[in-house]
């Protein structure tokens, strides 16, 4: 199994933007694209926050608590009772900001973001069943809309011939539609681009039946 990644922060695309219409041109792209190959493809957009609790919000409070009363103390000597007052305090009012709901997502490194879009990409492949495709042909389209991350997963039957700069590949033909503000175009061309890439070392066989349902998976 191997995965990549790309970022899609400068598209204004959200989950929301994804009507009917739009999944249902994003299946018919998949169905299009599995005519060319024996592999299976599955498209799945997440728009649960891909972290969901506060670690970084109390961290950051944390350590914003535990360096700034220094320097206030620098410039103004106090007991060591009252700076632990002051940090306390200065903790207390940073976590509550830092955990208001326009703004505990925010905080978040855009690196930790990668990671939990990765291992949730990796979460799902196994979880929908992709690995148990004849010939472990499958891979999956993995969307975060609300981190604007897309992460390509693929089983060991098609990374073998085809390796990790295809499914790169994948991911840059998703992100350069979606960054221009579409992500069902962004969507659609990335599996279009599997099809592509697919068709030459997995071509369609007669009596290829379709493993995996195409319809996308909205989480």
């Amino acid at each position: 199994m191997s995965a990549a990644e790309r970022d899609l922060s400068s598209s204004d695309t959200s989950v929301s933007g994804l009507s009917e219409a739009a999944l249902a041109r994003i299946a018919d792209a998949v169905a299009a694209a599995e005519t060319r190959t024996s592999a299976e493809i599955r498209v799945v957009v997440a728009r649960a926050p891909l972290v969901q609790h506060p670690f970084f919000s109390v961290l950051w409070a944390s350590l914003a608590a535990l360096v700034l009363p220094w320097f206030i103390g620098l410039l103004r000597p106090m007991p060591a009772l009252e700076l632990l007052a002051v940090q306390a305090v200065l903790f207390v009012v940073l976590a509550s900001v830092l955990m208001l709901p326009g703004v505990v997502h925010r905080v978040i490194p855009r690196l930790a973001l990668k990671a939990a879009a990765r291992s949730a990409a990796i979460e799902t492949f196994l979880a929908y069943g992709i690995p148990q495709t004849a010939g472990r042909t499958g891979i999956l389209i993995y969307a975060a809309a609300r981190e604007r991350l897309v992460e390509v997963v693929a089983d060991e039957g098609v990374h073998t011939p085809l390796g990790h700069g295809a499914w790169q590949d994948i991911c840059d033909a998703v992100a350069s539609r979606a960054r221009q503000g579409s992500l069902a175009d962004g969507l659609v061309c990335g599996v279009e681009k599997a099809g592509e890439l697919l068709s030459g070392p997995l071509p369609r066989r007669p009596g290829d039946r379709n493993e995996l349902a195409n319809h996308v998976i909205v989480l």
